[in-house]
């Protein structure tokens, strides 16, 4: 099971879909035996975790576990998690209330590719919330956001870039453009790296 927070700012709809392969395998059959994956650091089952105490499916809720489990998870680079992680720090629930530490985890969830946390990344700048003002970078957010199918990014940039001059949408698909160039080139290398580790 997938689920993430959807929404900004205090907004959490819960948003289920359903995956066998999310654990490589069935998901666990019991609590228990997702609570033994996630202890042994299985990142999918520390997320999964996070999620039935989140939403007390199975447990009774508890935000300070939920915050718990998904910090686990995405400190794996599990980006499902990040994210979850980043609103909770948002909202103050399980944890502190934390703009900056909710921004590092929207930052590195947006690094992997993540399409919400890139699309709040571009509402951070466009409205100089936690980071200054920068009509570019909110610019290039909505960019890698609305290329991975985010609609409500979509339709951000094409009224956002009204407001803009030719040379700083210039500048921000110019820098769109590069991130995408590294973002490919790290996966690459990556999978090479495990196809080698497999011959071996």
């Amino acid at each position: 099971m997938r689920a993430r927070f959807l929404g900004l700012f205090g907004a959490s709809v819960l948003c289920m879909m359903l995956s066998a392969t999310v654990f490589g395998q069935q998901p666990p059959s019991s609590i228990d035996e997702l609570v033994a994956l996630a202890e042994a650091g299985d990142s999918a089952a520390q997320f999964e975790l996070g999620n039935r105490y989140l939403y007390g499916q199975g447990l009774e809720a508890d935000n300070f576990s939920a915050a718990r489990w998904f910090r686990a998870a995405a400190e794996q680079d599990n980006y499902n998690a990040q994210y979850n992680l980043a609103i909770l720090y948002m909202q103050g629930s399980g944890v502190l209330a934390d703009m900056r530490e909710a921004l590092n985890w929207f930052e590195r969830a947006a690094a992997l590719g993540d399409a919400p946390s890139q699309f709040t990344l571009a509402t951070f700048f466009a409205n100089g919330r936690v980071v200054p003002l920068d009509p570019v970078q909110a610019h290039m957010w909505f960019t890698l956001a609305a290329s991975s199918g985010h609609k409500a990014a979509a339709a951000n940039l094409v009224l956002y870039q009204e407001m803009l001059s030719d040379a700083q949408i210039a500048e921000a698909q110019a820098a769109a453009s590069t991130w995408i160039e590294k973002f490919n080139a790290m996966h690459s290398a990556q999978s090479n790296a495990q196809d080698a580790a497999v011959l071996r």
